[in-house]
C-alpha cells in the first residue's frame, strides 16, 4: 500500500508540471495575439489650428493687452495641433497675414453704425520676424511673436492684425483646420496706472485759495484708460463713463518719473491748477484739482485706490 501511494505522487507531481508548461506556453500565445485596443491609435482628424481663431466666438477675435512704451513691445500668437494624441514628428507651420475682409466682417455683424471700428493695423507698427512656426514632436504648442511699436498708436482706436494658417509641412499627415484658421489680434493699450480704480474724496467751492463752502463727498468706481506710458484718463467726478460724456467731462492724470501728479482736461473742462502724489507701493494716487463749473471755481480732492481684483 505504501508503494502504490508513493508511485501515485509521483504521476501527480509530474502531471502539475506538465500543467504549468502547458499554461505558460497558452498564457503565452493568447498574450502574443491579444488585440490591439482601437484607443492605442488616433481618434480624430490631426489638424492645426491658431489659438483664439474660433469662428463661432467672436469670429475669431482675440484681444491682447500690450504697454505703451518708447520700447518696441512684444505679444504672441500660438499655434496648436489637435487629435487625440500628441504628434509624432515636427510640423512646421506657415502664416501669412490676412487683410481686411475677417475686420470689415466683424464691424458689419458686432458694432452699430456710431460705434468705434477696427481697423488694420498700419505696418509701420508692427513686425512679425518668421511667419514659419515649429512645432516640435510630442509638443502641441508653437508661438509666432508679434512686434508692436505704440508710440503715436491713439487709445481710443481700435487696431488689429489678421493671420491665417498658410501650408503645412506634411498635409498627408495633419491639415489645417479651415474654420479656425484665420484670427483677428487686437490691442489694448495699457500702462503702469491704468485699470480699475476706486474713487473717494470731496468737492467744494474754492475762492481766494480756501474752501469757501460745504463740501460734498464723492464714491464711484473709475476706469483709469492709458493715454501713453505715463498718463491715463478718467471721468470728472461721477459722471457716467459714456463716449458723449468725454469731451466735456475727461481730465486726464500724469505720473512723473518723481511720483508727482499733474491733471489737465481732456478736451473742455476749464482746469486752473492741480497736484498730487503717487504711492508706488500701494498703488494709491492722492490728487486735486481746481476747476470751473459755470463762473465758479471748485476742488475736488481725492484718491484713487487700485480694485484688488486688478
Amino acid at each position: 500500500m505504501v508503494t502504490i501511494h508513493f508511485n501515485l505522487n509521483i504521476i501527480d507531481m509530474k502531471n502539475i508540471k506538465l500543467l504549468i508548461i502547458l499554461f505558460t506556453i497558452s498564457s503565452g500565445f493568447f498574450v502574443g495575439c491579444k488585440e490591439k485596443s482601437p484607443l492605442d491609435g488616433e481618434q480624430y482628424f490631426k489638424q492645426v489650428y491658431i489659438v483664439g481663431s474660433d469662428q463661432t466666438s467672436d469670429l475669431g477675435l482675440r484681444t491682447v493687452e500690450v504697454p505703451y512704451s518708447s520700447e518696441e513691445q512684444e505679444t504672441s500668437v500660438s499655434i496648436s495641433t489637435g487629435g487625440s494624441q500628441n504628434i509624432d514628428r515636427d510640423i512646421t507651420v506657415l502664416l501669412k497675414e490676412a487683410g481686411s475682409a475677417a475686420i470689415d466682417d466683424y464691424n458689419f455683424k458686432y458694432l452699430e453704425d456710431d460705434d468705434v471700428k477696427y481697423q488694420l493695423l498700419d505696418a509701420a507698427f508692427y513686425s512679425i520676424p518668421d511667419y514659419d512656426v515649429t512645432i516640435k514632436s510630442g509638443e502641441v504648442y508653437g508661438v509666432v511673436p508679434v512686434k508692436i511699436n505704440t508710440n503715436g498708436l491713439n487709445a481710443d482706436s481700435l487696431y488689429a492684425i489678421t493671420l491665417q494658417i498658410d501650408a503645412v509641412s506634411d498635409p498627408d499627415y495633419i491639415n489645417i483646420r479651415k474654420a479656425d484658421s484665420v484670427l483677428i489680434l487686437s490691442f489694448k493699450f495699457i500702462n503702469e496706472f491704468s485699470g480699475s480704480y476706486q474713487m473717494s474724496g470731496y468737492y467744494y467751492p474754492w475762492a481766494d485759495g480756501a474752501s469757501a463752502g460745504d463740501s460734498v463727498s464723492i464714491s464711484a468706481s473709475r476706469n483709469l484708460t492709458a493715454i501713453n506710458e505715463n498718463t491715463v484718463r478718467f471721468y470728472h467726478l461721477a459722471t457716467n463713463e459714456f463716449k458723449a460724456n468725454l469731451e466735456d467731462y475727461g481730465v486726464t492724470l500724469s505720473v512723473a518719473a518723481d511720483n508727482s501728479i499733474s491733471v489737465a482736461s481732456w478736451a473742455n473742462m476749464e482746469i486752473n491748477d492741480a497736484g498730487g502724489t503717487y504711492d508706488p507701493e500701494t498703488g494709491t494716487i492722492d490728487f486735486w484739482y481746481n476747476y470751473m463749473a459755470g463762473d465758479k471755481e471748485y476742488q475736488f480732492a481725492g484718491v484713487l485706490t487700485k480694485d484688488d481684483t486688478e
